[in-house]
């Protein structure tokens, strides 16, 4: 008499086991991910040494140090045994694939077979989506070990269908993902090598693209420096109205807010709202008031090199050395009178560019500083954020950006293995790209489970503290805050203006009910006649006002 699984003694126990674990890895399918790594390593070192010890050849005892080595490696970079499953994964599909279509047994089968090669192309071509795959594909497998008749048994014509329509499917949106996002032409590409002297008009053309129809546009690229006094180069759009080409206008510096890392998420790469980025409205009405316009992308957006995110003297300099360029524009006569406006991660550049103007750009007079919901506190910003979805793209771009510029930080020491390639991958999209919808979902599976221990421990958390806006600011400064923001929140605002009050700074504290963090600069908001009104008392010498 012959038991099937569930008769045996233990084995419903087992079942059960093997279903709750499947359901546990589909839901977590990172966890799963980990789990078979530690099974892999084990496996090895165990098969590695029973090689050892039973070794009877040469050939044995060489097996037994491969494997032994094989886990050895494993355990110490465990991110290069997540590489090795992804790409295990699609070469099984695309081999699999190929054999189906090699048989040839019916056109259902060449379907199939073409769809798995399909499916295992872009296993290899999303490694980022690929890890969550072999997590959830390892949960089915158990939970299909536990209830195995939740399988249907499929004719051979339904699942080649759904598979090769599954698979078109998803290379059609790869294609339209990757063919909309727009790319740095020659105008961006740096000179043989970077100029050591910061401010210099590098290359100027004339700019068309969304320049409101009273105004002229430049696209310029200018020297500047690094965190570190390195050399770089970084792009700008520098707009004037077209009465005041030559008649010293003062000028905006505007220091936008979060728009990726790559060098394709740059503002003046934008088929839309190149000029003021995040800040439509009020940079256009400046313009309307007879003001330039100087808009940096920030160097590694547009330019090759690392995006200074969060790094607030990399951000700074940009923003400076974009009005020393923008001076030297043959066709304009700017004048000396400079106001910086910045929002969200361009009001912490903000802040860090009056700081920071008095000894590395005296030449910048600066007759005032406004910082809309900025991120004066990184380390606060960060961990506001790290349990909503959105916010692990935030975290994704200042690990990347802390890591590329900080000998000491290492992203390795804050994101678990089976999380290191969706979040690589995610901190090079744009935030507002087709793609971002790829690194929302991924964010919402991972929640703030990719992190490994704290990200506010050790040279990170150093580092991040090193890039709070605490700096003694001369200028006149307005900060100015939602109450509703999500983002940027309240709490953050009121600690870092109280903080700066206790200080000695003098500061101009606004909020606003209602507003989140998208919503000040808006053609509706109360604050953008507001902002547009104390600049134009800035640019008359006009007393200031403290709210300490």
């Amino acid at each position: 008499m012959r038991l099937d699984r569930s008769s045996r003694p233990g084995g419903s126990a087992l079942a059960a086991v093997a279903a709750l674990a499947g359901v546990v890895a589909i839901a977590r399918p990172l966890s799963a991910v980990d789990a078979l790594l530690i099974v892999t390593v084990v496996v090895l070192a165990v098969a590695g040494v029973h090689e050892l010890v039973t070794a009877r050849t040469a050939r044995d005892r060489l097996i037994g140090v491969l494997l032994v080595t094989a886990a050895i490696v494993l355990a110490v970079r465990p991110v290069w045994g997540v590489r090795a499953l992804v790409v295990a994964l699609g070469v099984v599909l695309i081999g699999e694939g190929l054999l189906a279509v090699h048989r040839r047994r019916s056109w259902w089968d060449v379907a199939g077979g073409v769809g798995l090669v399909l499916l295992g192309l872009l296993a290899l071509a999303w490694p980022d989506i690929s890890v969550f795959i072999v997590g959830v594909l390892l949960g089915v497998r158990l939970l299909l070990v536990g209830f195995p008749g939740l399988a249907p048994d499929l004719p051979r014509p339904v699942t080649a269908t759904v598979v090769l329509t599954t698979a078109v499917a998803l290379c059609g949106y790869t294609v339209v993902v990757t063919s909309t996002v727009p790319e740095p032409g020659r105008f961006y590409t740096a000179p043989a090598e970077a100029p050591r002297s910061p401010g210099l008009l590098l290359r100027a053309e004339p700019f068309t693209t969304d320049v409101p129809s009273g105004a002229r546009a430049w696209r310029i690229l200018y020297s500047t420096t690094r965190a570190g006094d390195e050399p770089t180069i970084a792009s700008a759009v520098v707009a004037v109205p077209r009465d005041q080409l030559m008649g010293r206008a003062p000028v905006i510096a505007w220091a936008h807010g979060t728009t990726g890392l790559e060098s394709r998420c740059a503002p003046s790469l934008r088929a839309r709202h190149t000029v003021g980025a995040g800040g439509i409205a009020a940079v256009h009405a400046a313009l309307d008031r007879g003001w330039a316009v100087v808009a940096p992308d920030y160097p590694g957006l547009g330019t090759g090199g690392v995006q200074p995110y969060l790094i607030g003297s990399g951000e700074a300099r940009s923003v400076l050395d974009a009005v020393r360029a923008a001076r030297r524009i043959p066709q304009l006569d700017l004048g000396r009178r400079t106001v910086v406006w910045g929002h969200s991660q361009g009001g912490h550049a903000a802040l860090w560019t009056a700081m920071s103007q008095p000894d590395y750009a005296p030449d910048v007079s600066l007759s005032g500083v406004v910082a809309v919901s900025p991120v004066s506190n990184p380390t606060t910003f960060l961990r506001d954020l790290q349990r909503r979805p959105v916010g692990t793209i935030f975290v994704a771009y200042a690990l990347a950006a802390y890591d590329a510029t900080y000998d000491d930080v290492d992203t390795g020491d804050h994101v678990r293995a089976s999380a290191r390639l969706p979040i690589d991958r995610i901190a090079s999209r744009c935030l507002r790209s087709k793609a971002a919808q790829v690194s929302l979902t991924q964010a919402r599976v991972m929640a703030d489970r990719f992190v490994a221990g704290s990200l506010y421990e050790g040279a990170l958390a150093r580092r991040l503290s090193e890039n709070d806006a605490t700096g003694a600011i001369t200028a006149p400064l307005l900060i100015a805050q939602g109450e509703s923001d999500r983002v940027v929140t309240l709490r953050l605002q009121d600690d870092y203006v109280r903080g700066r009050c206790a200080a000695g700074q003098s500061l101009d504290y606004r909020t606003y009910a209602g507003r989140g963090h998208g919503d000040l600069l808006r053609a509706t908001s109360p604050f953008v006649d507001e902002l547009l009104d104390w600049t134009a008392d800035r640019f008359a010498s006009k007393p200031t006002t403290t709210t300490c």
